[in-house]
């Protein structure tokens, strides 16, 4: 019996509390399904609004754009004219180098032809193996027209002579060696002497003429007195010894060789004694000379 008065009295006093949880889930319920319909009411109208706008902005702005395509238009224009100007420009450069450059080609066949220089320039080897103190070896011989005797050229000057002519190769003696003599002269007073080479760079005046002037500061150029060399090539500058004797400064081996040419002279050829004397007895000599005269 006291059990149900105290089941009656909790039910009377929490009724109302029953009842209000009860209309707020109701509410809640409520307003959750509300805020679902309207979020799909929401997406429903920006997609609707999104069909009709797009259209619409893209017919707006399809004006601007062109506006912006022609401005961009002109620019690429106006780059593509400098460039133009600027290519025009390198174009006529590179025609007047190329002018130049078949000049240039031109004279350097010349030279070639007057100094019987090969195109592909002789290479110059050092030759530690053979009987010279101080030779070369070049990778040209007979069958490019050299013979034994003629001159070796840097763009310094002569640096010696051929002493054995191969097929293919050559042996050059040079002026420095101690088995070198050529004959030399002064340019400035034309005195002639023998440049003696002894093993270093700065070889010997030798055999001068009594009386001559021979002075330190002289350039001193090959005389050709012997046939074999060629006039006037470029040997070096007298300078002093510390013991007061005159040498030259060989201008051709002050610098490592390495390209040179040979000089295709040709050198003086002795008459035959034998020949000679054969055409003094017959005569022939003297009817030639006479049909000359006549």
């Amino acid at each position: 019996m006291p059990r149900q008065s105290y089941s009656r009295a909790n039910q009377d006093e929490f009724g109302p509390v029953y009842w209000v949880l009860l209309i707020c889930i109701i509410i809640a319920l409520a307003l959750m399904f509300s805020q679902r319909e309207e979020a799909r009411l929401r997406q429903a109208v920006q997609v609707k609004t999104d069909s009709i706008v797009s259209p619409l902005i893209t017919v707006v702005t399809q004006p601007v754009r062109g506006v912006e395509d022609f401005f961009a238009s002109i620019s690429d224009r106006q780059r593509a004219f400098e460039e133009n100007v600027v290519l025009r420009a390198e174009l006529q450069q590179l025609r007047d180098e190329q002018g130049e450059l078949a000049l240039l080609e031109e004279k350097i066949e010349r030279y070639e032809a007057i100094l019987g220089a090969k195109p592909d320039t002789d290479r110059a080897i050092s030759d530690i193996n053979g009987p010279f103190v101080r030779a070369l070896l070049i990778n040209a011989g007979r069958k490019d027209g050299i013979k034994k005797g003629q001159a070796v050229i840097s763009t310094d000057g002569i640096v010696g002579h051929v002493i054995l002519a191969g097929e293919k190769a050559s042996r050059v003696l040079r002026l420095d060696d101690l088995n070198s003599r050529i004959p030399v002269k002064s340019m400035r007073s034309d005195a002639v002497a023998i440049l003696a080479g002894d093993n270093t760079l700065h070889p010997r005046l030798m055999f001068m003429e009594i009386g001559k002037d021979w002075q330190v500061g002289d350039k001193v150029v090959t005389s050709g007195d012997e046939g074999q060399l060629p006039r006037g090539l470029l040997v070096g500058e007298v300078i002093e010894s510390p013991d007061g004797e005159l040498r030259v400064e060989v201008a051709g081996l002050q610098k490592p060789l390495d390209w040179i040419w040979v000089a295709l002279f040709e050198p003086i050829s002795l008459p035959e004694e034998g020949a000679e004397e054969e055409k003094l007895e017959s005569g022939e000599v003297v009817s030639n000379d006479v049909e000359a005269l006549q």
